[in-house]
């Protein structure tokens, strides 16, 4: 039997009755000693209240003489000194060199606090427990010296730290965690879920002081916009803890790589031998040319943060770097000059930015059933995209029947041809077939036989556009071949109105009416006069639907269109088919004229208007061409996620808790399905350093798929270099890269994180410490439940504590009664 001994609900010991024998007697004792002591004093001439303290004397005397024959012993936990483990857990990251109001640092702070002479918290820790001292950044390390610690590391991962040493120490007795830190880790959404198993006590200044000036970029986007003035948006949010309205400086420079310098020199010579061309920036030198650098002024609200916009538009191809920068207007120089910053820090006015713009261009294939007004406008507004290469197949007379035509004597061919320069009669097309021209080929071989008949053939294209052509020019299997180029392959197809285009082609009886956004198997009502082009909602929604920058603009241009008079009219739209722009004739009906939906693993685009080129033809020569721009934008998004036969897809992970690229590469081969029979190899040039090589090991979970991973080292730019070579001796190459800012979450906030410290000490039983109280804390430390404490037992019943107190009952007791004249 036991008794627990609780001051402040913490339990001091135990008192243990060793001899339990002696408990019913010794009750029995004390009930017939009270009843005596009683009835003895209950015939005393005295008070009730002195016969009570009289009584209670004279009990509680002959009951701790009665309490020794029960051998009772005091069971106490003692802390044990140098047996239980602390360990002091300090922040090396490079946020701990933030500077707070008054210019001093984290890290200096906490120095001052661990390298006092005269207070003695630090020794006497060491005394009475097993001090162990470990640094964390990216890492965890021990270390001897707080002065050896350089607070340069690049990420706080707090949660693997508290996780690495709680592990180290498993079946150890380890107490607590002393904890040096300004709560900013780069793991926090980690922190959140970390199991924490002994107590942790963060430190803290004596107030909060959050009171530091600094200016910071929080968030980065770079998206990609089928705007032909703008194709590229950056945009980044700025904030300021300034305590009013700040104005700031933000530049957006290219960075200077030898990349970005062979491409400006290749994307020169290839504009410059564009014919006709008149942009007079050809003829610079690219190697004599400044990157381009844009800068805009805007100002900061105060405790809000302030959105800023860049538009531009690359002139290079493949990758390149960006490096967006922020400052106080006031404060000039200061990244060449740091010391002149007025801020905390300025790790986080910076960011590097990768933009993609791919190394090969897309290659349309558009087949005309009659060279038209629509061929020539659109043709010419493709010439004008670098980016995208059309290809022709236009028939330009009609399969006649075979018959003798009364021509010049010997010729056996095709009158059309005549005066062309064909040197075998064999080559030149009979009057039992169409005349088809070839524009804008590779060579003499391709398009030779006529539209694709074979995938590798037809795979090589990312769009097909079909203007005014019926079903019956192609044969049943081009038509397969091309429902099979949208669903599987990934191609965009787009089909232009015309007479000969839709239901008016036979297209309803063959696989493209399940490619159509629309149904093809019942006309749609007739339109009733002319025709005036608007947009939907969906279309004002997306970019390449629109062409000027406002919506006021975009209005005023949509009222200047001609009106328009051929319309392939659809009965209705698909399921999941999207209406981007309609017609509305002169009786106020509405029909669909731009309608799209995703078919398989490709895009299917039906322009239902046949005479949009009445836009272009009737505008002023000082006009912008806005149809021009239109086709440019929407081809643009026709083929801006069609796959390639090589595909890189960077994909950031974690090996342990340091952070790594992982590289994934996608092969396919002309049928564009998964190629695995390939060597992959990697080069990855750092930004500093030789280049790295890196062998890309076949993935077990997907064909085709290669696999490589690279952990950067340095904070920079990133260039890899994908080689493959096939069991053909074929090689190709891409190029793809990234940036490495390991510091980004570490500066993303610079005040101190007070949240995250005290949820660290409630949900771990242990307290947050200022410095103020860090010696008393020290001091009560040993108090506390530790996991090695030595018991310790003192018997009572020989104790001169208790026969004192028996014999003071007894003494009282005489000495009061004899003092009121008692007996």
């Amino acid at each position: 039997m036991e008794f627990c001994l609780v001051s402040n609900g913490s339990i001091l010991g135990a008192i243990e009755i060793g001899s339990q024998q002696w408990l019913l007697p010794v009750v029995t004792v004390l009930i017939a000693s009270l009843g005596l002591l009683v009835l003895s004093y209950s015939t005393a001439k005295q008070s009730l209240g002195l016969k009570a303290v009289l009584i209670l004397l004279k009990a509680c005397g002959i009951g701790l003489l009665a309490l020794c024959l029960l051998n009772p012993t005091l069971v106490r936990s003692q802390f044990r000194p140098g047996e239980n483990i602390i360990v002091l857990l300090a922040d090396n990251s490079s946020s701990m060199q933030i500077l707070d109001e008054s210019g001093v640092s984290r890290s200096d702070q906490f120095a001052e606090v661990l390298n006092k002479d005269d207070d003695e918290w630090l020794t006497r820790l060491t005394q009475d427990f097993d001090l162990r001292k470990y640094s964390f950044d990216e890492r965890v390390n021990q270390f001897e010296n707080f002065s050896s610690l350089d607070f340069r590391g690049r990420r706080s991962q707090l949660a693997a730290a508290i996780e690495s040493i709680q592990q180290r120490f498993r079946n150890q007795p380890l107490s607590g965690i002393v904890l040096l830190t300004d709560g900013n880790a780069s793991d926090l959404e980690r922190l959140r879920e970390v199991d924490l198993e002994v107590p942790v006590y963060p430190l803290k200044r004596n107030e909060k002081a959050n009171n530091v000036f600094d200016v910071a970029i929080d968030q980065v986007s770079v998206s990609e916009s089928p705007f032909e003035d703008a194709p590229l948006e950056v945009a980044a949010t700025v904030s300021s803890t300034a305590q009013e309205e700040l104005k700031v400086l933000v530049t957006l420079g290219q960075e200077a790589t030898q990349e970005n310098t062979a491409s400006e020199n290749m994307e020169t010579e290839e504009a410059a031998s564009i014919e006709g061309s008149s942009n007079s920036d050809l003829e610079i030198d690219a190697g004599n040319r400044e990157l381009p650098q844009y800068e805009k002024a805007i100002l900061v609200p105060v405790g809000k943060p302030a959105i800023v916009r860049f538009k531009l538009k690359p002139t290079h191809k493949g990758v390149a770097f960006y490096r967006l920068r922020v400052q106080p207007d006031h404060e000039h120089d200061v990244f060449e000059h740091p010391e002149k910053s007025s801020e905390a820090t300025l790790a986080n006015n910076e960011r590097l930015l990768t933009v993609d713009r791919g190394e090969f261009k897309k290659r349309i294939l558009y087949v005309g059933g009659r060279p038209n007004w629509e061929y020539k406008f659109f043709n010419r507004a493709v010439a004008e995209d670098r980016e995208v290469k059309l290809v022709s197949l236009i028939r330009i007379a009609r399969k006649e029947a075979k018959f003798d035509f009364r021509g010049r004597v010997g010729e056996t061919g095709n009158s059309l041809f005549r005066g062309q320069d064909r040197e075998a009669d064999e080559e030149t097309e009979s009057y039992d077939e169409a005349v088809i021209i070839r524009l804008n080929t590779l060579d003499n071989s391709e398009l030779s036989d006529g539209f694709p008949k074979a995938k590798e053939e037809l795979y090589k294209y990312d769009a097909v556009i079909l203007d005014d052509i019926e079903a019956a020019f192609f044969t049943p299997d081009q038509q397969a071949l091309l429902e099979r180029f949208v669903s599987e392959r990934g191609g965009g197809l787009m089909m232009l109105g015309g007479r000969d285009s839709y239901r008016h082609g036979q297209w309803h009886k063959t696989p493209l009416r399940d490619v159509a956004p629309i149904y093809l198997d019942r006309a749609g009502r007739a339109p009733h006069g002319e025709l005036k082009w608007d947009l939907t909602r969906e279309g004002w929604l997306e970019p390449w639907m629109r062409v000027r920058p406002t919506e006021n603009e975009e209005k005023t241009r949509l009222e200047e269109v001609p009106k328009l008079q051929i319309l392939n009219s659809a009965r209705e739209t698909k399921p999941g088919a999207r209406v981007f722009a309609e017609v509305q004739d002169e009786q106020g009906e509405r029909f669909p004229s731009v309608v799209a939906h995703q078919y398989g693993q490709g895009r299917s685009v039906a322009v239902l208007i046949g005479d949009l080129w009445r836009w272009s033809i009737q505008r002023q020569e000082d006009e912008k061409d806005d149809l021009a721009q239109s086709w440019r934008q929407i081809i643009r998004w026709l083929v801006a996620e069609v796959p390639g036969q090589l595909e890189t897809e960077l994909e950031w992970t974690e090996i342990g808790s340091v952070p790594g690229v992982k590289l994934n590469v996608r092969l396919r081969n002309e049928e564009y399905q998964p190629k695995e029979n390939a060597v992959v190899s990697i080069s990855v040039q750092p930004p500093f350093g030789d280049a790295i090589q890196l062998d890309a090991e076949p993935s077990l979970s997907e064909p085709g798929l290669f696999e490589a991973t690279y952990i950067p080292r340095d904070t920079g730019a990133y260039l890899a270099d994908v080689h493959v070579k096939d069991e053909t001796e074929l090689t190709s190459r891409m190029k793809v890269g990234w940036t490495s800012q390991p510091d980004e979450k570490e500066f993303r906030q610079i005040e101190i994180n007070y949240d995250v410290l005290e949820s660290l000490a409630d949900r771990s039983q242990g307290e947050v410490v200022s410095f103020a109280d860090l010696s008393g804390f020290v001091r009560e430390l040993p108090q506390k439940e530790m996991p090695v404490q030595e018991i310790k037992t003192t018997p009572l019943w020989h104790s001169p504590l208790i026969l004192l107190l028996a014999l003071a009952c007894f003494a009282a007791e005489w000495g009061l009664r004899r003092w009121r004249g008692m007996p």
